[in-house]
Parts: C-alpha cells; structure tokens; sequence
C-alpha cells in the first residue's frame, strides 16, 4: 500500500510540473455503506442490498491550476455491520488508495469541483453465521479495483465533496460450521457514498 501511494505521489509530480499550487491535507466525513447485490459463491441471491452509516478519514496529495487538480488520495473507511440475511452478518472496512482527476472551475475564493477517480480497495469481511445451534465465523480479505465520481464546491483551504465509491466485488469467509458443513463465501458488491469535508493546507 505504502509502496503504490509512493507511485501516485510519483504520477502527480511528473504529470503535474506545470501546475502552480502544490497542496496537501486531511479529510474526514459521513458514509452509507451498501452490500451491493449480495449472494454467495454457491449462486444463492438475497434479494436485499443493506445500508448501513459509517465514517471515512483520508490523507491527500496534489497540484491544481488553471481549473484542473490531480491528487493520490489515502482513506480509512470504518467498519460497518450488515445483516445479509437472518442468519448472516458480515463486518465490513475497507483501505483506500485513489488517483482522482477534477475540473475545478472558478476563482481561488470559491470554485466547483467535477471528476473521477482509479485506484484499489483492500477490504475485510468478518461474517457471522448463525442457524440454530450450527454457527460459523470467519474473514476473508479482498485488493479489487476501485473507482469513484466526486461533485462538490470549495473555498480557499476547504472543500467539500459528494463522492460515490465502488471498490467492486468482495467476499468474507469461508469454511466449516460448527457442525462439520460447508460454509460458502458471502459475496457483494462494496459501494460507498459519501459526504466529505477536506482541508487544504
């Protein structure tokens, strides 16, 4: 992780010698986590994409000028709790390393803030099944591509940005339950949406 942060601070400063303002800063804000699609890896569907609040806390990175900013992007997403089904409950956290490209038009004193972003997600499932007296615990971790599309304003050192994150498909853990079965994996996609507020200095 350190190492592929290492490489977009690289990407930022070589793709970015023209920009005027270099700037970095600290972020924190609100989240909905949504399990996406959840279902697991024998194909049975839940039917039911559960929500639940969080928050996200982040390090960034970049230059902006001329309307334009590129910054790396480091964030913790805190752990959330899912109810999949009855029986099933999933912990979910996710560690973040984004590259993101905005249009910043307007004036130093204010100015909107429209882009996108690539990186990675390195996520933690810990599931909880229990059915009866037959229990089973387990986590799993998953590195997957991520993306997100961000909207927002900002004013001097402060901004503050709508973003919706997808760090794709995860699973949790797999095994055998308490009464010697076969557990599969659960399985969803891992979104975020968020509201995030960011000083610059």
């Amino acid at each position: 992780m350190k190492t592929l942060f290492k490489l977009i601070i690289f990407l930022i400063l070589t793709l970015g010698n023209s920009f005027a303002e270099d700037y970095s800063g600290f972020s924190f804000g609100y989240t909905k986590h949504i399990a996406e699609d959840p279902h697991d890896s024998g194909g049975t569907t839940y039917f039911s994409d559960p929500e639940d609040n969080g928050f996200v806390i982040g390090f960034f990175s970049g230059q902006k000028s001329d309307g334009t900013a590129i910054e790396g992007e480091l964030s913790y997403y805190s752990e959330v709790t899912q109810k999949l089904t009855s029986d099933v409950t999933v912990d979910v956290s996710t560690f973040s390393s984004m590259l993101n490209v905005m249009a910043t038009p307007g004036e130093a004193d204010f100015y909107g803030i429209l882009g996108g972003g690539v990186g990675i997600g390195y996520t933690t499932v810990d599931t909880s099944y229990k059915s009866g007296s037959t229990t089973f615990n387990g986590d799993e971790k998953t590195f997957q591509f991520g993306y997100q599309f961000m909207l927002g304003f900002g004013s001097d050192n402060y901004e503050i940005i709508l973003k919706r994150s997808n760090f794709g498909e995860v699973e949790g853990g797999s095994g055998t339950t308490s009464a010697g079965g076969t557990y599969v994996a659960d399985e969803f996609d891992n979104i975020y949406n968020s509201i995030v507020f960011k000083v610059k200095y």
